[in-house]
């Protein structure tokens, strides 16, 4: 077969897994679609065009063929089985990015906003999709959220484990040979997946903002007393990346939902003996970038910017204020939290 039959064979199965698999609204389908043409067969555009009209024609052949399932499917006790094992603690995602390494980060994104303890997880992924589509079944990864390295083995078989009788509660069949370093293989099946359809998010807002529902609404808190123990959490966690001696605070921006870390500064004559107190202030000789108009007694507020998407601001205020801080936060953003540790550090500085 020549190399470009080769690609177009190719793309013509890539177009039946995305529009046969079932995953995601129409319209964001066919987008994909057309880009991975664009990409593919950019100097072909009447073969891109084609294989597009062809993917139109099999979105109408599946909702036809949608419309007759009048009973469950495989694919349907798959649903409720991955949904089960979401209640269990274990992430079970379908048609998680295109390779293994893909999947896995799809499970950390989710496992990073869950505030439930996750145990574990399981995906299959885009080309598996594929696979499936054509009748070769599924193979899902798996593994277990588990620290220490001499359970983590034991701990992934026992995660295996109970994907297989979750599953088979559901009427799904499987094959593994019991071990960490073999997927578990979903047996041939005829694939009939109900088209998903997008929905809107069931909790919004930011991750702050869904912990603090969350935790106000299991320990029955109050919003100020839940905002002033993350105050105080990441308060906490800014003091030990910046320095323990600095005079921070954090404060919670309600209509943006996000904390905000500042340091304030005393201007004084003359620095204090006591390090610990003289590292919170500046004489005017030290702040006389600032201008004339800082004078002793004054307190300056600088904020610090501490996430890592706040990269180019981090940047900036180094270059205005790193020497009066005595501190540079570029590059050295603090580790992004899961809600699961978000809602432990709240707890822990409860008032």
């Amino acid at each position: 077969m020549a190399k470009d039959e080769e690609l177009l064979e190719h793309l013509r199965d890539r177009a039946e897994a995305m529009v046969l698999g079932g995953y995601g609204a129409e319209k964001n389908v066919l987008a994909s679609f057309e880009e991975l043409l664009s990409h593919d067969l950019k100097d072909e555009p009447e073969e891109a065009e084609r294989l597009l009209a062809y993917a139109r024609r099999l979105f109408e052949e599946h909702r036809a063929a949608e419309a007759s399932w009048s009973e469950p499917t495989m694919n349907d006790a798959i649903d409720r089985a991955f949904e089960e094992l979401n209640r269990q603690g274990i992430i079970a995602l379908q048609n998680a990015g295109y390779t293994v390494s893909d999947g896995w980060g799809d499970v950390e994104a989710v496992a990073a906003e869950r505030y439930e303890p996750v145990r574990g997880g399981t995906f299959f992924h885009g080309q598996d999709v594929e696979r499936g589509v054509l009748g070769e079944g599924l193979m899902l990864a798996f593994d277990a959220f588990e620290d220490d390295p001499k359970r983590h083995e034991e701990a992934s078989l026992a995660i295996a484990r109970e994907i297989r009788e979750t599953l088979a509660r559901h009427g799904v069949p499987t094959e593994w040979n019991g071990s960490v370093k073999t997927r578990i293989h979903i047996l041939p099946f005829e694939w009939r997946k109900r088209r998903e359809v997008s929905r809107p998010p069931e909790d919004t807002g930011t991750l702050e903002q869904r912990v603090l529902r969350r935790v106000m609404q299991e320990k029955s808190l109050t919003q100020e007393a839940a905002i002033a123990g993350l105050e105080r959490f990441i308060r906490e966690e800014a003091r030990k990346q910046y320095g323990e001696g600095r005079l921070l605070e954090a404060q919670y921006d309600a209509e943006r939902g996000v904390v905000e870390v500042f340091q304030a500064i005393t201007v004084v004559d003359q620095l204090s003996d006591d390090p610990a107190v003289a590292e919170n202030q500046r004489t005017p000789t030290q702040l006389a970038s600032l201008g004339p108009e800082v004078e002793p007694g004054d307190e300056l507020v600088f904020q610090i910017f501490f996430r890592p998407d706040d990269g180019y601001e981090a940047h900036a205020q180094d270059k205005q204020y790193g020497g009066i801080l005595r501190l540079t936060t570029s590059g050295r953003s603090l580790k992004p939290w899961t809600a699961r540790a978000l809602r432990n550090g709240i707890l822990r500085h409860l008032c």
